[in-house]
């Protein structure tokens, strides 16, 4: 007999991954906090894209002189609209991935609860095997 078929060997060298605890609690908690801070940073990225508009628009019509004055002006605004969304998009992405895991340990206590139809149909639908 081989050795990796021994239990021993299978005990040992089993999924070396535990499944993460999910604190449910503490994902919405961060959830709500971060969605607090969205109309500050949605009104600063509405604030900033304004200026840029016109910056933009006076480009259009900018003498040869002022051109490099309005692209300074731009680069600046530009660079704090990065940085903002840059920061904005991360908080959405790791609230995203809080979702999904709050999603799959509800599918994982459904299943537990004997829940079969509505694990079953759940995994039918692109939102709950998180395509998107």
């Amino acid at each position: 007999m081989v050795v990796y078929t021994k239990v021993w060997w299978k005990r040992m060298f089993a999924s070396q991954e535990k499944s993460k605890k999910v604190n449910i609690l503490n994902d919405i908690r961060a959830i709500r906090e971060s969605l607090q801070d969205v109309p500050t940073d949605v009104g600063f990225l509405q604030k900033e894209l304004v200026l840029l508009e016109e910056l933009e628009k006076e480009y259009k019509v900018a003498k040869s002189g002022i051109v490099q004055v309005n692209l300074q002006t731009q680069a600046d605004h530009i660079e704090k609209i990065l940085e903002r969304y840059e920061s904005f998009q991360n908080d959405v992405d790791i609230n995203g991935l809080r979702v999904k895991m709050i999603a799959q340990e509800f599918l994982k206590r459904a299943a537990k609860a004997d829940m079969k139809d509505l694990v079953k149909a759940k995994k039918k639908e692109r939102r709950w095997t998180f395509k998107w």
